[in-house]
């Protein structure tokens, strides 16, 4: 069975106009359990996961508790999952984004060159290790780990978005838009994308293409029902009004 959770790091549009924020690692997007109607599947798999059995059973509840934000609890059954399971590879990966989560980016590294060493064409480990060596301060291991990903995936939009969020860092503005724009052409709807693209976009002079681009997010922010980078991208805008 295949669990390749993608972690997307984006926390909305983390950056300020005046340049851009660290990068960041987001918890994987899971589906939640479904207790409201314990029947049938959701009533198995919701037991399933109060007295795990199984690696499956362990990473499953792992992954719940990650994405309800309790990390340690999440670190405490993925690495069952690994005792059960030492090749269980996305229990490296979500050990590892769960440790991002709590601030022990070595510890995160780690588990991402774990999974590495089960499969080393695991192109969403490369991505996560990149985030990781990103918020380290590590940038330029990080556009190397961004460029493995894309090597062995050249169609990965997450790693093109971390990507152009690292080259950002670096100043080489260029090879961010540059990044921004594949990502944007592979996924049209990813507003992270417009809003950050928009902001290097004011940073080299385009007004116009700034304020279109933030324009752009605000709208898909708003349909995806993110209220919080809705607002944030809002107020970016009425920075940029006056240059209309």
């Amino acid at each position: 069975m295949k669990y390749i959770q993608k972690a997307i790091a984006i926390l909305g549009i983390t950056t300020t106009l005046g340049g851009i924020a660290s990068v960041a690692c987001a918890v994987p997007k899971t589906s939640g359990v479904l207790a409201r109607n314990e029947t049938g599947t959701q009533y198995h798999r919701l037991k399933a996961l109060k007295t795990p059995k199984t690696a499956e059973d362990w990473f499953n509840r792992g992954l719940e508790r990650s994405e309800s934000g309790d990390y340690q609890s999440a670190i405490d059954d993925f690495t069952k999952v690994l005792q059960l399971d030492p090749n269980f590879i996305e229990a490296y990966c979500n050990r590892g984004l769960a440790l991002a989560m709590l601030g022990n980016m070595p510890g995160a590294i780690a588990d991402f060159n774990g999974a590495l060493q089960v499969n080393p064409n695991h192109a969403d480990a490369y991505n996560k290790r990149g985030n990781a060596r990103a918020a380290l301060g590590e940038l330029r291991a990080a556009v190397e780990d961004f460029n493995q990903a894309l090597k062995i995936d050249p169609n990965f939009v997450d790693a093109y978005y971390n990507r152009g969020l690292t080259r950002s860092q670096m100043g080489d503005k260029q090879g961010a838009l540059a990044d921004y724009d594949r990502a944007l052409q592979l996924n049209p709807n990813l507003a992270e994308a417009y809003g950050s693209r928009g902001l290097i976009r004011h940073q080299t002079g385009d007004k116009q293409g700034a304020l279109a681009d933030l324009q752009k997010a605000a709208q898909l922010f708003q349909q995806q029902g993110d209220l919080a980078s809705y607002q944030q991208t809002q107020q970016y805008i009425r920075q940029l009004q006056p240059f209309r």
